[in-house]
């Protein structure tokens, strides 16, 4: 034992040949030279570590160009947007870019050979790299969007003996995908939200606690906070980071069809045939109701068409946007002469412009314009996607009609508009796009200045009934855009 302790004291040796090395590590330097600067010193410190930051992300845009241009260049414009998007108004005008006549070979792609039955919704990644669809068959399929070809299918489930830990199992309704690319959740009409890995394209999560169809997903920008709506009436928020439920908002008396959110910590809905807008204020736990169900008749035609004269809007549009505004114009006078009365009676479609404006469409061709700081709409274009045309027995009675008679004048009562079927808006932008079953996806403009309003830009041809929409920005000036159609 002796032996030992001799030899383990020789080991250590006398407290006079120890070395005190204590040094600060960097937290504790940082942490009091924090302490010691002042308040100017801190912001300035801190704005330059984010242009530093900055200049990292824009690096690889500016190699095959002037370095030192380029970094200003691009500072400035994050600069600019990240402000702009802090006072959550829009301001970036954008619209004018599209107002170019539409080649459908180079300007349109179409993804096929995926689905069996009809595709009901289609999202975009954040990068644009990815197209993910929903359909009717319950299966999702992620599309290579360079190449147009699937790339991972997601099987839909057989309703008998279904795995809910796999996919659906009936039609899915909406899709959507977090603002950070890493997640997709779709929702079904057999009432699941399903959470999936974008990355590795992996099942996460299922979660059943809606009591109907799941028919509107959006996820907060910034965040991956996901808002669901559902055919129960009831609004639901989870945070997909956790995997976890996290509270239910009430108030629309009928099915919620649509859900749209930005940056904020709120989210506004449409209730379908309850025919309210309603702006969920989830942190203050309050709700705004605005009322829908405007009406088409001779005295808002009129109107509508002396708006559009006060606007003086001759520049900036396409030539397809030029006739098509032509034939709407002729369209409302024909309306207005046969006293024909549309009213809305379901709104179906919103998207947010801005944290503070957003635009409804509905049963009734209305495409409404709103302020949260108005209960009615601050504006509508009437009869937006034209109407259906008459059928052969309505043409035979037109035809027969007494000369000089209006063209609607003996079947004013069988007039059909084209329902808003999709919305979608480049948000923070004066650009926002619609959708029907009219043939085309029509390009609105945001009017600059105090007078609300929007007027078309472009008419792009598309085919058939379009179920969805879905825009994202590839560079500061152009868009990429995906359909139901193209699917």
């Amino acid at each position: 034992n002796d032996e030992a302790s001799g030899e383990s004291d020789d080991q250590i040796g006398d407290v006079d040949d120890l070395e005190h090395r204590h040094e600060p590590d960097e937290d504790e330097i940082s942490s009091e030279d924090e302490f010691l600067e002042t308040a100017a010193e801190k912001r300035l410190r801190l704005a330059k570590d984010y242009i530093s930051k900055i200049k990292e992300s824009t690096e690889l845009e500016a190699d095959e160009y002037d370095a030192e241009q380029i970094d200003r260049d691009l500072i400035a414009e994050r600069l600019m947007t990240d402000a702009r998007e802090r006072t959550g108004k829009w301001g970036r005008q954008i619209a004018d870019g599209f107002s170019y006549a539409v080649d459908e070979t180079k300007h349109l792609r179409i993804l096929k050979n995926g689905h069996r039955l009809p595709v009901t919704c289609v999202a975009l990644t954040p990068d644009c790299k990815y197209i993910y669809s929903g359909s009717k068959d319950g299966s999702l399929i992620k599309w290579q969007r360079d190449t147009c070809r699937p790339i991972k299918v997601f099987p839909g489930q057989k309703k008998k003996n279904a795995n809910h830990n796999r996919g659906h199992c009936d039609h899915i309704l909406c899709v959507a995908v977090s603002s950070d690319g890493r997640y997709v959740a779709t929702g079904g009409r057999d009432r699941r939200i399903h959470i999936w890995s974008v990355s590795d394209d992996q099942h996460l999560a299922v979660f059943h606690q809606h009591k109907d169809s799941v028919t509107g997903l959006v996820f907060r920008r910034g965040t991956n906070h996901l808002y669901s709506c559902s055919a129960d009436r009831m609004v639901k928020l989870w945070n997909i980071d956790e995997l976890g439920y996290m509270d239910t908002l009430f108030g629309h008396q009928d099915s919620i069809v649509s859900i749209d959110a930005l940056q904020r910590e709120r989210a506004v809905t449409t209730g379908g045939r309850d025919k309210t807008v309603r702006l969920w204020k989830i942190a203050d736990e309050a709700q705004l109701v605005f009322r829908a169900g405007s009406t088409t008749d001779q005295h808002r035609i009129a109107k509508s068409l002396s708006d559009e004269r006060d606007a003086g809007v001759t520049s900036g549009r396409s030539e397809s946007a030029s006739q098509s505004t032509k034939q709407h114009k002729d369209l409302l006078r024909k309306l207005a002469a046969a006293d024909v009365e549309l009213s809305e009676t379901t709104v179906d479609v919103i998207a947010m412009v801005d944290e503070e404006t957003y635009v409804t469409g509905g049963d009734s061709g209305i495409l409404s314009l709103w302020s949260i700081s108005k209960k009615k709409p601050v504006f509508n274009y009437h009869v937006a996607h034209g109407i259906y045309p008459l059928s052969a027995s309505q043409q035979q009675t037109q035809d027969e009609k007494a000369d000089g008679e209006d063209d609607f004048a003996n079947a004013k009562n069988l007039v059909r508009p084209h329902w808003i079927t999709a919305l979608a808006a480049v948000p923070l932008t004066d650009l926002f796009f619609s959708a029907s079953s009219d043939g085309f996806i029509r390009m609105w403009r945001m009017r600059p200045g105090k007078t609300p309003g929007f007027d078309l830009v472009n008419a792009i041809p598309v085919q058939g009934y379009v179920n969805g929409l879905s825009v994202r920005e590839l560079a500061p000036n152009g868009d990429s855009l995906a359909t139901k159609k193209d699917i």
